[in-house]
């Protein structure tokens, strides 16, 4: 079982759930190459550490998109606002985390991911491996995944985050990632073979 350093420095242990289920999907694609990565919302980048530990090799290009200001339903966390007024800690533990990998190729893209992905597709970027867990919201998912489609590579692999999340307090579809992710699959149905589902969502792009 994947542990994490105590040199690392987390507020949350959101992503741990997850490794197994990442242990088994990457286990099986190990034959398929990772030469560069866009992940799109890291918050401190447990699951980042994960990767680069575990999955990536070295000269690996990973661009990371994030505002590193916490989620809605973050704001109620006791504290966290003001800790992101007097220590941006987000982004100060995402940065503090990754320095410990050195021989990954790191490009932070600080902001909203609305603006911030139009860009890098016109800059014609490519990834091998995309994971998508910015907002829980069906819009924002939808436009993220629209955005991450046209930057995968043939054969790469997208991973949703959140597909299982509901916030009960907003009971509305729009309120949960899963609505995004079912519209995009219904769009691009040819283009994907679903190889794990669960609270998470995993696909191959095969055209």
């Amino acid at each position: 079982m994947f542990t994490y350093d105590k040199k690392y420095k987390f507020t949350e242990k959101w992503f741990d759930p997850m490794i197994p289920a990442w242990q088994q999907i990457f286990e099986k694609r190990k034959d398929k190459t990772i030469s560069s990565v866009l992940e799109v919302g890291s918050y401190e980048g447990r699951a980042t550490v994960f990767l680069c530990s575990e999955i990536l090799k070295q000269g690996t290009n990973y661009d990371v998109v994030d505002w590193f200001e916490g989620s809605l339903e973050e704001d109620g966390m006791s504290g966290t606002e003001e800790r992101l007024e007097k220590e941006d800690f987000i982004y100060n533990n995402f940065r503090h985390n990754i320095e410990y990998h050195p021989d990954i190729n790191f490009n932070i893209h600080r902001g909203l991911s609305q603006n911030i992905l139009p860009v890098l597709a016109e800059d014609k970027n490519k990834y091998d491996l995309i994971y998508i867990d910015a907002s829980h919201e069906a819009d924002d998912t939808f436009v993220d995944a629209y955005y991450a489609h046209k930057m995968l590579n043939k054969g790469g692999l997208l991973i949703f985050d959140d597909f299982a999340w509901k916030d009960p307090s907003r009971p509305h579809p729009l309120h949960s990632p899963e609505l995004g992710v079912r519209m995009f699959f219904s769009m691009y149905e040819n283009s994907y073979q679903l190889v794990g589902q669960g609270y998470q969502i995993y696909a191959e792009k095969i055209k």
